[in-house]
């Protein structure tokens, strides 16, 4: 991947005060202090990455916590993530919560987690996104509908090269719920 672009809007300095129970004063004042040290918040958060074919992958979020001991890593709310490629309509995946690697590029969305894709929608509460491996997980409580189709599974694989799919149920007793719409 080249041309990595980070563009960061109001960035200042965590002020969350959390409150620790059967903590004393001390104790608690310390904690606040160590989290006000110790991370940056970013309004309006954007990243986006863009590889030799010229496909793209941005993500934003409201909110964006940098932890300044491991700051690869970057905790996002109200995160809107688009997959531009060049041969499909483009990949929306919005959700509550990521956690982006700016390293890796791996992204895991996670609570309230929505996929649209063209005619395809997908809810889930966890979505795995590997950047360098084209490689996306989708698991907990998955509802996908399409046109004519409603399925529920607990864990679908998509490889975005080949478009390789697979869905399955976590007990193999269990069967992936279909229905088909009129």
């Amino acid at each position: 991947m080249t041309g990595v672009s980070i563009i960061f809007y109001q960035t200042y300095f965590l002020n969350n005060s959390k409150k620790v129970v059967g903590a004393d004063n001390k104790t608690e004042n310390k904690i606040v202090e160590n989290i006000e040290k110790n991370k940056n918040k970013i309004k309006n958060f954007e990243y986006s990455v863009k590889n030799l074919n010229n496909e793209k992958y941005d993500i934003t979020s409201k909110e964006a916590i940098i932890d300044l001991k491991n700051p690869n890593l970057i905790y996002m709310k109200n995160v809107i993530a688009i997959m531009q490629t060049n041969k499909a309509p483009n990949i929306y995946i919005y959700s509550d919560n990521a956690l982006f690697n700016k390293i890796t590029y791996e992204t895991n969305f996670d609570t309230n987690v929505l996929i649209k894709h063209d005619v395809h929608e997908i809810k889930s509460d966890k979505l795995d996104f590997f950047l360098k491996e084209n490689l996306v997980t989708i698991s907990d409580n998955i509802k996908y509908k399409g046109v004519n189709t409603e399925l529920l599974a607990d864990k679908i694989r998509i490889n975005l090269i080949t478009k390789d799919t697979k869905i399955f149920m976590n007990n193999r007793t269990e069967k992936i719920k279909t229905v088909t719409l009129n």
